[in-house]
C-alpha cells in the first residue's frame, strides 16, 4: 500500500490522485491539495522508494499496483489521476493498464518517451552512486526543479524533502526509472479528458519540446503553460495548478 495524505476524507469526490516527482514525496502537493475546491477529494501519495515501501525488482509497475490498491481502498471506481514528472510516468502507465479507472488524466512537466530527463544509463549510474555516497548524489534536483523566480523558501522545502529520503530507496527508484516503458500509446488511446501542464521555464521537460510532443499524441487535450514557473509547478504555482485541475474535473462525467 502506498503511504498517502488524505486531508479531506469526508469529501464525496471525485478522488484526485496526486503523484509526485523524483526524488520528492506527497508534500510536493500540499499547497495544491489545500486549494482544490470541494467536493474534490485530493489524495497525495508517496511512490515506492520515495516514502512508500519497495521490494522486489525495481519497476514503476509497483507504483501502478499501489494506485490501483489505493482506489480499491477508497472505494473509488475511477479517479482523476495527476502526475508531475516521474508521477506522470506512473499516471500514463496506469492509463495504459487500467484505463477504466482513469476518469481524467493530468500530465504535468513530464514526457511519455524514454530518454531525458531520465536516461536509463545515467539513472543506473546514479543508483550505484547513491548506494556508495548517499543522498547528496541527487541534491542537484533542487536547482534543476525550480524556475528562475523561485525563492529560498521553496528551495528549502525541496531540500528538506530530498534529505528525508532513504538513499537505498532512491537508488531503487533510479533503477525503476531506467526500466520504464514508453507510454505514448497509452496516452494517445485513453478515452478520457487530458490536461497537459508545464512550467514556462521547465528545464528537464521544456514545453517547446515535450508539450509539443504530447499535443501531437492528444490534440484534444487542454494545454496550460504556467508563466514564470519551472519544473516543479505544483510548488511554484499552486493556484494555477489547482485551477487547471478543477477545470479538468469539471469535464469528467459520472465519476
Amino acid at each position: 500500500m502506498l503511504n498517502r495524505a488524505d486531508p479531506f476524507p469526508d469529501r464525496p469526490g471525485p478522488v484526485v490522485v496526486l503523484l509526485p516527482a523524483f526524488p520528492l514525496d506527497h508534500r510536493l502537493w500540499d499547497d495544491v491539495a489545500a486549494l482544490l475546491p470541494a467536493p474534490l477529494r485530493p489524495v497525495a501519495v508517496d511512490l515506492p522508494g520515495l516514502g512508500s515501501p519497495t521490494g522486489g525488482e525495481p519497476t514503476l509497475e509497483r507504483a501502478v499496483d499501489g494506485v490501483l490498491g489505493l482506489l480499491d481502498d477508497l472505494g473509488a471506481d475511477r479517479a482523476v489521476v495527476v502526475g508531475l514528472s516521474t508521477g506522470g510516468y506512473v499516471a500514463a502507465m496506469l492509463a495504459g493498464r487500467a484505463p477504466e479507472r482513469v476518469a481524467a488524466l493530468a500530465l504535468c512537466d513530464t514526457t511519455t518517451g524514454v530518454g531525458p530527463p531520465d536516461v536509463p544509463a545515467d539513472r543506473l549510474v546514479a543508483a550505484d552512486d547513491l548506494e556508495q555516497h548517499g543522498i547528496e548524489v541527487v541534491m542537484d534536483s533542487v536547482a534543476e526543479g525550480l524556475g528562475p523566480h523561485a525563492g529560498p523558501e521553496l528551495a528549502e522545502r525541496v531540500t528538506t524533502m530530498i534529505r528525508s529520503q532513504d538513499p537505498a530507496g532512491v537508488a531503487w527508484v533510479c533503477r525503476a526509472l531506467a526500466a520504464r516503458p514508453d507510454t505514448s500509446a497509452a496516452v494517445r488511446d485513453l478515452g478520457a479528458p487530458v490536461l497537459l501542464l508545464f512550467g514556462e521555464h521547465d528545464g528537464p521537460t521544456p514545453p517547446d519540446e515535450r508539450l509539443v510532443q504530447l499535443q501531437q499524441l492528444r490534440p484534444d487535450a487542454v494545454a496550460v503553460v504556467v508563466p514564470g514557473a519551472g519544473h516543479l509547478t505544483a510548488l511554484e504555482a499552486p493556484e494555477e495548478v489547482a485551477a487547471a485541475l478543477a477545470d479538468l474535473a469539471v469535464r469528467v462525467e459520472d465519476v
